[in-house]
């Protein structure tokens, strides 16, 4: 591939530098989806425990019996809620792990994309709906068309990710 001229799409997929890390970058993504389901169930448990009628029904038991019951349900609240924190602190690290493996996605005939931009791509590149095209414009800089598909192929995103996305402004 000759340098970049304006307008005109330089590559339209990424290159994995290897497979395995392929591999790995879909088991991260697996993972973290994993973690997005197992923590949107431990904050509904978490909202029903904390919810009104709860709270009702707790405070009436220990108005009429003494009962010790509001008690632990709380401690298990508070269970709740710490296991809500390590995983989200887990997705953090998990994410983190994914960003800082330098030199393991390249976007081939670009040698300048910013670091933002590049991390769009790392993320979702391995994706095997994510499409996208990379250009270069004489104002705005890089831009990216993407467009991501679902089941039965109907499009669940699609944008443009701009270097200079105001740059026009200022010409």
């Amino acid at each position: 591939m000759t340098s970049p001229e304006a307008g005109k799409p330089i590559r339209s997929d990424a290159v994995a530098t290897d497979p395995q890390e392929s591999q790995i970058g879909q088991k991260y993504a697996q993972l973290l989806g994993h973690q997005e389901n197992i923590l949107a169930r431990l904050q509904k448990i978490r909202s029903e425990l904390d919810s009104p009628l709860m709270v009702e029904i707790l405070r009436d038991l220990r108005e009429a019996t003494g009962s010790s019951v509001p008690q632990a349900v709380r401690r298990v609240t508070e269970g709740v809620e710490e296991v809500i924190r390590s995983i989200q602190l887990s997705q953090s690290e998990v994410h983190k792990e994914l960003l800082d493996r330098p030199g393991r996605m390249t976007v081939e005939g670009i040698t300048n994309l910013p670091a933002f931009l590049g991390r769009f791509l790392a993320e979702r590149a391995e994706a095997p709906d994510f499409h996208y095209r990379v250009e270069v414009d004489e104002i705005r800089g890089w831009i990216i068309h993407w467009r991501e598909m679902g089941p039965g192929g109907v499009v669940r995103g699609a944008g443009r990710f701009y270097e200079r996305p105001y740059a026009w402004l200022e010409s």
